[in-house]
């Protein structure tokens, strides 16, 4: 490893140790079983299932403007855009952390807690956009996996850790979430100055390739270039697809989750944040570096069509806990959930480059990025809405909505392992024609 990669490393690491204390508070398995256990007796029912939803998915929704981030750093130094990113969404997550402490109704209260946590996962959104830039340039390919890997094992080791702890002290009192939060938010600082210092190999010759593949579109223009990207590339588009079937059934989970562990189970701020955050994250670097191996030397396809069955088990498990009452099944799926997740974040910053050109990176994890926040916007809300109608209708609504997301998630990946084998096929096909020429 070059001085350059290994200084771009140590930056990085202390990066990510800090800003993941400020951004904690507001990830989806935190904030949604915040605000479901803090306003179960505030407000109407439906109005906080919606809100368990909207917050859950925030951080696919948010995804959606990705494209913006792309248009604005187009030709353009990507470290100070990442900086001055991090710096807003610090402030934003201060202002979700002191918004109970307003003299607001209750529903006032808690739709301008939710726009602000969105509109932080909004910019958290353009330093995922913006990172794979940096991490391509930085780091060889050859130990890439295996440092993100690093990466994502100190960000998800601090938000279980946060889960764990926030978990103890709300239910205790609640509002020391307005207290400890602020207090990440300052130690979040220490994020900003690391990243600061940090530099991109090669960056004039990325920013005059990037200037030479045309002028940047505009912020509008997101959904059509995506649409374009997809054309180009029709292995690409296929990937895409897989990935939202799969990716929508994850999405339907979360919110059900949480909405059935606190009026079914009847747990706590801890019992759901065990669950939903504190388990699946906690074992994610258990799982992380056995699937950086398999995707250091595997395409992403080939890694996908093994992988996504992880998350289809989970999901089953999840759907019998509701249909046979079952706490300790609940458990168990968040340990399945953990070694979905550790594969999946590798899958999810990494995956793209198995496709992209060099200059086109961002152009294909924004797609990426968009299109899962089409899914943020439609899995969590189909979700919810069900939920709705089949409780009026007196019928199990958990069970029901779980099988549907079950079902997603099989179908998602039967099309990998599908596109596996029509990738595979065309490996062969080329290698029969380069014979056959010779």
């Amino acid at each position: 490893m070059s001085m350059l990669s290994r200084r771009s490393y140590a930056l990085e690491l202390v990066s990510t140790l800090f800003f993941a204390l400020a951004l904690a508070s507001v990830e989806g398995g935190i904030i949604s079983v915040f605000v479901k256990q803090t306003y179960r007796e505030l407000v109407p029912k439906d109005l906080l299932v919606f809100m368990v939803a909207l917050l859950g998915a925030a951080p696919e929704l948010a995804n959606i403007l990705s494209f913006v981030w792309t248009t604005l750093t187009h030709g353009k130094p990507k470290v100070p855009m990442i900086n001055a990113l991090q710096v807003v969404t610090i402030a934003l997550i201060a202002l979700v952390a002191l918004t109970p402490l307003t003299p607001l109704p209750a529903e006032w209260e808690l739709v301008a807690l939710g726009v602000l946590a969105i509109v932080a996962r909004v910019c958290w959104s353009g330093i995922i956009t913006l990172r794979p830039t940096l991490w391509r340039a930085n780091y060889p390919s050859s130990e890439r996996a295996r440092m993100i890997g690093k990466f994502s094992t100190v960000q998800v080791l601090v938000v279980a850790a946060m889960g764990l702890v926030l978990g103890q002290l709300l239910d205790v009192n609640p509002q020391l979430f307005s207290v400890v939060v602020p207090i990440c938010c300052a130690l979040g600082s220490i994020a900003v100055i690391a990243t600061a210092r940090q530099r991109l190999r090669g960056e004039p010759r990325l920013l005059r390739e990037e200037a030479e593949s045309g002028p940047a579109m505009k912020p509008w223009q997101g959904p059509a270039a995506v649409v374009r990207t997809l054309r180009k590339d029709r292995r690409w588009a296929q990937f895409m697809a897989a990935m939202f079937l799969l990716g929508i059934g994850n999405l339907m989970l979360p919110p059900v989750l949480v909405v059935m562990m606190a009026d079914e189970f009847r747990l706590g701020y801890l019992g759901s944040m065990l669950i939903n955050v504190v388990i699946p994250l906690t074992l994610m670097p258990l799982f992380i570096p056995l699937w950086a191996r398999l995707l250091d030397r595997s395409h992403v396809v080939r890694f996908r069509a093994i992988h996504s069955w992880v998350f289809v088990s989970a999901t089953l498990v999840m759907t019998l806990a509701a249909l046979l009452d079952q706490q300790w099944m609940l458990y168990l799926g968040a340990v399945l959930l953990g070694a979905g997740y550790g594969g999946g974040s590798l899958a999810w910053n990494l995956g793209h480059m198995d496709f992209s050109p060099p200059a086109q990176t961002s152009h294909y994890m924004a797609t990426h990025i968009t299109l899962n926040g089409v899914r943020g916007i439609v899995g969590p809300f189909v979700a919810a809405t069900m939920y709705a109608l089949l409780s009026a209708a007196g019928l199990d609504a958990s069970f029901w909505v779980l099988a549907l997301c079950t079902l997603l998630c099989v179908l998602g990946a039967i099309g990998f392992v599908w596109l596996r084998t029509e990738m595979d096929a065309d490996v062969q096909r080329l290698k029969s024609q380069g014979r056959g020429a010779r």
